[in-house]
């Protein structure tokens, strides 16, 4: 593999000379992907659509560059994550043996890390610099939101959450701040100049931190490129092929990047598909995959039709449902696995109905020899799922939510990288106060004093056992002296580091975290195990934070078969032999918020389009048209999306479902049984930081009072908002 993505193995270089390609190189691609794979002209657009070998067709290319005698390092393969370009790679090395391996693979972020870090200077950063995940992010700019008095008298000026989405969402859609506001956030208009004030400084702590965030990466290597030609040359001229995955999740400043390195010699693949563009919340436009002809002028255009995942009834409904779409390119999914199953829409009272009835058919479908693991239930929203997760409870049915905090966005996690990070960049302000607060005595007065001192130097480090501070300041620092000074020399070794963090925090995790902290040590000895798989601390945090992992805790019990439980723009690239899709109804899909102009309407199209695509063999759409409309007070009306399906559209029942229902989905299965009545020593004075046991998610601990309600983060499931009069909670 190419040293730009260091990390990704990359086998001995391969004995067998370039030229001809492999027999049988392209002997599994029908012929459309054949000529995708094999095309050897300028710019190439191939439009993909669902299940038709997208990947494979990609794997092919690659390894037909390799065949043909293109230098491995000259073919850059940009992918949305790390593992999709270590899984297309090993698949390349199989076609076309080890010299496939060090073909540049890697993400739009992981490619501007590599290339930014010897040019950094020409933006205002010192040697070196640290990125920052979301939490770093929200950290800092809470830090500069309580340093801004004129803010205090706002009660309701956003919290440091929003903060983030509205300067990320500003760079992202590449537009200014005050547009984003009035467009996306028009209950934050009045604030308009306080936050682009806020925006000025959270870039000034960055870059006196010498800290970037993910965007910095994508916009700070566009910078460096436009504005240096002679940079934009040289670094361009590495690659002779670039091949873009996921061509329709990319950003504008993505797109722009692709153009800017590809430009001189127009050998381009954009690979994807414009049916499946749902990420516009996080940036991703739509206009790039339709606009790559006008980009790359003498663009050729290949689609991809055959479709091998789903039977043919599914495949109709989706080429129904796209069709409706107003800008599109002209494909129509041809389904190669046959006939099965026509896909069916099931009316339902309401939502506790829904639960009920998709519960029972999924004991049918198990009952019928279908394993948990071939299931899904999608969903538009994640709340939407909350009546059907107590309901999988009560039949004892285990289920795995995607969703929730990821493994380096818990605490601990932090904790124990903030000491590495600290020894890779001694700037890095936001680990020092982390590391600092720590330590037992030590306030957020006390880490600013100390951080004021350091200034950011190495030496420092080195040295703060005699920082000029209070005696009992310092005299708490003393043990923390100690270790920085153990790991904050140049040259130290990874793993002699991650060791000496572990003996200084691992006896403070039981006081920081008495609940659960064997819990947490497990993934610290996780973590531990990934940095010995290292050499380098600063590749290993760059890593860890451009493609953080997806582990975890589970309890050994829990460790079994389950059935999924999505968010549908979590599930796009997954597929399940049965798929659920609940509330397709107006209002809840789409929901209102999404129905206020037609980009937005057509993202939602596109939403159900991947929704449906997901199933292999059978697809139950769910319907509880029993529900009353929030805003108009009438009873819910199937989606819009199926409520103008054409006759022979493929779905079971669509026209006989415009009213409430009568009765279940399922009638042979009985009712949701309803919760047992209130007893008297359930709790109605509840406080912040009690520990409480809920009848459905079990064990928890209250994290808020909000007058009638409580925040609750429960064991098992999270975060939850209970109501606390009929919550039916007991005090553990």
């Amino acid at each position: 593999m190419n040293t730009l993505f260091e990390g990704l193995a990359a086998g001995p270089p391969d004995q067998e000379p370039g030229g001809q390609a492999r027999p049988g190189l392209a002997a599994r691609l029908n012929p459309s992907q054949l000529a995708a794979a094999t095309y050897e002209g300028g710019p190439l657009l191939i439009v993909a659509g669902a299940g038709s070998g997208k990947t494979r067709t990609l794997v092919h290319r690659v390894a037909h560059l390799v065949d043909q005698g293109v230098p491995p390092p000259a073919i850059l393969l940009l992918t949305f994550t790390r593992k999709a370009a270590r899984e297309m790679l090993d698949r390349a090395m199989a076609l076309a043996g080890h010299r496939a391996g060090q073909v540049s693979g890697g993400t739009f972020h992981s490619l501007a890390n590599a290339l930014l870090r010897p040019t950094a200077h020409l933006l205002g950063y010192p040697d070196g610099f640290s990125i920052m995940d979301q939490d770093d992010a929200e950290a800092l700019l809470a830090r500069i939101r309580g340093e801004m008095p004129e803010i205090k008298k706002y009660k309701r000026f956003p919290q440091k959450g929003a903060l983030f989405s509205l300067l990320s969402q500003a760079v992202n859609k590449d537009r200014p701040l005050a547009e984003v506001v009035a467009e996306s956030f028009a209950h934050f208009q009045e604030y308009t100049p306080l936050l682009e004030k806020i925006g000025r400084e959270y870039r000034a702590q960055k870059l006196k931190n010498a800290l970037m965030d993910f965007d910095d990466l994508l916009t700070g290597l566009e910078t460096v490129l436009r504005e240096h030609e002679d940079i934009r040359r040289r670094l361009a001229g590495r690659y002779e092929y670039i091949l873009v995955d996921e061509y329709q999740d990319t950003n504008p400043v993505q797109a722009r990047l692709t153009h800017l390195l590809g430009r001189d010699h127009q050998r381009v693949t954009a690979v994807g598909d414009e049916a499946q563009s749902i990420y516009a919340f996080r940036g991703a436009s739509f206009r790039n995959i339709m606009d790559f002809p006008k980009i790359f002028p003498g663009t050729r255009i290949m689609k991809l039709e055959e479709n091998y995942r789903s039977r043919e009834p599914i495949v109709t409904l989706a080429n129904h449902l796209i069709a409706k779409a107003r800008e599109r390119y002209d494909k129509t999914l041809v389904a190669m696995r046959g006939a099965g199953q026509a896909p069916e829409l099931k009316p339902v009272q309401d939502l506790a109905e829904e639960a009920g009835a998709v519960a029972a058919r999924i004991e049918e479908l198990l009952a019928e020899g279908l394993a948990l693991r071939d299931i899904a239930v999608l969903f538009r929203a994640s709340a939407h799922s909350f009546d059907l997760e107590v309901e999988l409870v009560r039949r004892g049915l285990p289920y795995t939510k995607y969703g929730g905090r990821k493994f380096l966005e818990a605490a601990h996690i932090k904790d124990f990288l903030a000491f590495l990070r600290l020894a890779a960049n001694p700037a890095d302000g936001l680990a020092l106060r982390r590391v600092l607060t720590l330590m037992e005595g030590v306030g957020l007065k006390g880490a600013d004093e100390t951080a004021a001192w350091l200034g950011g130097r190495r030496d420092g480090l080195l040295t703060l056992a005699s920082a000029p501070l209070g005696g009992r300041l310092q005299k708490a620092l003393a043990p923390l002296a100690g270790l920085l000074a153990r790991i904050a020399q140049e040259g130290q070794d990874l793993a002699a580091q991650t060791q000496a963090v572990a003996e200084f925090y691992l006896p403070r995790l039981r006081d920081l975290y008495p609940d659960d902290w064997p819990d947490r040590q497990s993934d610290l000895r996780e973590l531990m195990r990934m940095a010995g798989e290292r050499d380098d601390l600063r590749l290993f945090l760059d890593e860890l934070t451009l493609d953080p992992p997806n582990h975890k805790r589970v309890a050994a019990e829990e460790k079994r078969e389950t059935l999924t439980l999505s968010t549908i723009h979590s599930a796009k690239g997954l597929e399940w032999k049965a798929v659920f899709l609940l509330s397709a109804v107006e209002g809840r899909f789409p929901p209102a918020y999404a129905a206020r102009t037609e980009a937005e309407l057509e993202e939602e199209r596109r939403l159900m389009y991947v929704a449906v695509t997901r199933a292999e063999d059978l697809l139950y759409i769910m319907l509880p048209l029993g529900l009353i409309d929030r805003w108009s007070g009438a009873l819910a009306a199937p989606s819009r999306f199926l409520a103008d399906l054409p006759p022979g559209s493929g779905l079971l029942g669509l026209k006989e479902n415009r009213r409430p229902p009568t009765a279940q989905a399922w009638p042979d299965r009985p009712a949701p049984t309803r919760p047992p009545a209130a007893r008297k020593d359930f709790l109605t004075d509840l406080e912040a930081g009690q520990r409480v046991s809920h009848p459905v998610y079990g064990a928890g601990r209250a994290v808020e009072i909000l007058g009638p309600r409580a925040v609750i983060d429960f064991d098992l499931f999270g975060i939850k908002n209970v109501i606390i009069q009929y919550a039916r909670l007991v005090k553990i």
